[in-house]
């Protein structure tokens, strides 16, 4: 994760695979063509390559995303990929997070601008933060690319003073610093 700091809490983040093909297009089947079972394949690749660090929580948390790619979309991507993940290692689903504001598109973003794209855009769902103490995540998503994602979330999160997050997607793009410029 090419990240400055890693908030406490967040003991990991890994992913099942790069974002290359075929699954660039995996996730773009999932997130623009409206391919859902293709997201419970992922999340079932998800839970065979899953490490340690994953297999050790207690719940599976998807992170949630915005009305607006609910409505075009007609689901979350990433609750649907954390649903297969779930059911496949046997931890319970817990949605407790909850898009507090809209934020626009990552993919064009340098790192610095979206760590302030989604900055507080998470917030805890009600009466959910007792569920969470001493307990460990695992924090689901598509991609991690700069990991501000993850991170926003994590600091969300983090109000239910969780035991440990571990962040895990499907894929992760080439770090920065190992892509050609």
């Amino acid at each position: 994760m090419e990240c400055v700091e890693w908030p406490d809490g967040l003991e990991h983040a890994d992913a099942a695979c790069l974002l290359e093909s075929p699954a660039r297009e995996l996730v773009h089947a999932l997130k623009y063509q409206g391919w859902r079972d293709v997201g419970r394949f992922m999340g079932t690749v998800m839970a065979r390559r899953a490490g340690a660090a994953a297999r050790r929580t207690d719940f599976v948390v998807p992170v949630p995303t915005s009305v607006r790619n609910i409505r075009r979309r007609g689901y979350n991507q990433a609750a649907v990929i954390a649903s297969a993940l779930s059911t496949a290692m046997g931890i319970p689903l817990l949605e407790c997070l909850d898009r507090q504001r809209q934020t626009g598109t990552q993919t064009a973003l340098n790192p610095m601008q979206r760590r302030a794209n989604v900055s507080d855009a998470f917030v805890m769902v009600e009466g959910v933060a007792g569920m969470l103490e001493g307990r460990r995540l695992l924090l689901v998503d598509d991609v991690i690319t700069t990991g501000a994602t993850a991170l926003a979330a994590t600091r969300a999160l983090a109000l239910g003073n969780p035991g440990s997050i571990v962040a895990y997607a499907f894929a992760r793009t080439v770090p920065i610093s190992q892509q050609a410029t």
